[in-house]
């Protein structure tokens, strides 16, 4: 970038003692630890299609790689990797009461008088990994067979 390591060690206030000293230290074991950890379980990760969450990637590393982890360091790990399983972690739902919802058109009656007169519909979210998936179905409420 062109600055002097004294400028550079001024300008956050620094001494260069204590960058010279943190440049030449060697890992610890706890960081060697975590390096190698984090490159298996980038691996089981993959090897499972990334499915696997952190509830089953600590019993892979077990039964796989002999390698016994706790599930919280597995989970921060992951999370410092940008991995999670599948499905992704559920959001929560809102509370509907005293919420305007649409009109009820049908009044709750669900017969109709002719064909091609009273149709319902609904719509679901299916999650995958290549996105999401949205099925719509379209019934004729008086023979009731799907008709889109």
């Amino acid at each position: 970038m062109g600055y002097s390591e004294r400028y550079a060690c001024q300008v956050i206030g620094l001494n260069r003692s204590t960058l010279r000293r943190y440049l030449g230290r060697r890992p610890s074991n706890q960081e060697v630890r975590r390096t190698l950890l984090a490159d298996t379980i980038g691996r089981v990760h993959e090897a499972s299609r990334a499915t696997y969450g952190v509830r089953r990637v600590p019993a892979a590393l077990l039964h796989e790689h002999g390698v016994v982890a706790n599930h919280k360091l597995v989970a921060r790990i992951m999370a410092s990797l940008g991995l999670h399983g599948l499905p992704m972690r559920r959001r929560k739902w809102r509370q509907l009461k005293n919420v305007p919802t649409t009109e009820d058109l049908l009044s709750r009656n669900f017969r109709a008088p002719a064909m091609n007169r009273v149709s319902l519909t609904d719509i679901t979210e299916h999650k995958t990994p290549e996105g999401t998936l949205y099925c719509c179905a379209v019934l004729d409420l008086y023979s009731r067979p799907v008709v889109g």
